[in-house]
């Protein structure tokens, strides 16, 4: 019998893939006089993580980087890097059919509404706790912690997985069981190491 009772995915570069540089050229494309560090410093604060509007965010890139687009063309931008990988989207549905499936996601509303409405709705099927609504980014201990409390699960008995180092290095001190993700075909290897179907 299994040890694990939830699995428990990161979201970007597990089931939606992003390429931080196309998000930070488009930016600059629309910046008056803006290096790629400034466009990089402003939207990698913290804050837009963790509730701040990205309202804000428009208007911080307006009035300290000359960023020319309205709040359409910047919503537009903000999204521009996001792909859905639906060939994983498919599997983490595949598992959630046999075992307990939630997203742990560093994200802001805009991103994840965007992503929601690219999957056709399917994304937002499945349980989500995203650090804009809870207020905490990994891999700080307290946001796992937060999360098992509001999902109601063991962390000993659930895996995280997340490609980022530091996130697993976080769940784990908060812990969980956690592996870094790679790919699907050695996640499914990994899972099928730990005795669990899918």
């Amino acid at each position: 019998m299994s040890e694990i009772d939830a699995l428990v995915f990161d979201l970007g570069n597990v089931i939606v893939s992003h390429d931080n540089r196309v998000l930070y050229n488009r930016l600059a494309s629309r910046s008056a006089g803006a290096t790629i560090e400034q466009i990089r410093a402003l939207a990698e604060r913290p804050e837009w993580g963790t509730g701040a509007p990205i309202a804000e965010l428009h208007r911080a890139f307006q009035e300290q980087a000359g960023y020319s687009g309205d709040w359409a063309c910047f919503a537009e931008d903000w999204c521009c890097h996001l792909v859905i990988d639906r060939a994983m989207l498919a599997f983490v549905e595949q598992l959630a059919m046999r075992h307990r499936v939630l997203i742990f996601s560093n994200t802001n509303a805009v991103h994840w509404d965007s992503q929601v409405a690219a999957s056709g709705g399917r994304l937002g099927e499945i349980e989500a706790y995203l650090s804009h609504e809870i207020g905490r980014l990994k891999p700080d201990v307290a946001a796992f912690a937060r999360v098992a409390e509001l999902a109601g699960i063991e962390p000993s008995r659930s895996l995280f997985l997340d490609d980022v180092a530091a996130n697993v290095e976080g769940a784990r001190a908060a812990g969980f069981q956690a592996e870094t993700f790679v790919d699907e075909s050695r996640l499914r290897a990994s899972l099928a190491a730990r005795g669990l179907r899918h």
